[in-house]
Order: structure tokens, then sequence, then C-alpha cells
């Protein structure tokens, strides 16, 4: 179980907006040199994350990109789903009946419980959170 780059750089890039003051517009190619990722790529993603409302893109010469809500109302669900959709660890889980053996198997339990707790773990953990933990790593690095 691993995120596609596509959804770790949507992370990245969401938590670099994140850590701007006054939420700043940015430009592609600063956030993608910043946090290391193809700027071609986080041009792509950064497209769905406005399609599904959590960045907003600006148009103009003084385009480019910022937060489309308040860090503190963007999870790392949220970021995820939009790149990814719905995220399933086993498709036992998925709402489409591709098991059907939930009855009787036990390991349909163990999934069910650790999709749960992973879910709620990344429903818990919004940007602002991610954002202080970013500026107490640079504070020390000093």
């Amino acid at each position: 179980m691993e995120l596609t780059r596509a959804a770790d750089y949507a992370l990245r890039g969401v938590l670099y907006l994140s850590i701007q003051p006054g939420n700043n517009i940015c430009i592609i190619s600063e956030i993608a040199e910043r946090m290391d990722i193809p700027e071609g790529f986080l041009a792509r993603i950064f497209q769905i994350l406005a399609k599904n409302g959590v960045i907003r893109s600006h148009r103009g010469k003084k385009g480019g990109f910022s937060l489309a809500k308040p860090p503190e109302q963007i999870n790392m669900k949220d970021v995820i789903e939009a790149v990814e959709g719905p995220i399933l660890l086993n498709r036992c889980l998925s709402d489409f009946g591709d098991c059907g053996r939930e009855e009787l198997c036990s390991l349909h339990e163990v999934w069910v419980e650790v999709q749960r707790t992973s879910i709620k773990i990344l429903e818990e953990t919004n940007f602002t959170q991610l954002a202080k933990r970013t500026a107490e790593k640079l504070a020390g690095k000093t």
C-alpha cells in the first residue's frame, strides 16, 4: 500500500501553499522547485485540485495558485481523494460488492479496522498542523 506520486506531489504542493503568509498566490515553477516536483506533472495535479475545490487557480499576469479555503479546513484525506478518488486499502471495502465474502472472511474485519483508523488519521491531520510542523523543522535547521 503506497501512495501514488500524484498524491504525494499533491500533498507537498498543498503544504507549500499552506506555509505561505496571508495565502499568497504562488506560481507553479516556484512550488515545483521548492518542493522538488516536476513542473509539468505538478501543473496537471494542481488543475485537478482546483477542479475539486482544494486550491484556487488565478489567471493573468499575477496568476498562480492559492488555497481555496483556510488550511485548517483542508485535511490530508481531502487532497488524496481529490487526486486519487476514494481511499480503499482492499477491493473488498468498496461499495461495489467486489468480494461478497465479508460474512465468512476474518481478513475483512481487519481491513475494515485498518481503513477506518487510516482514514481517521488522514481526516484529523489538517494543513495548519502540517505547516506548523514544517516551520518547526525549518527553524531547527538554522
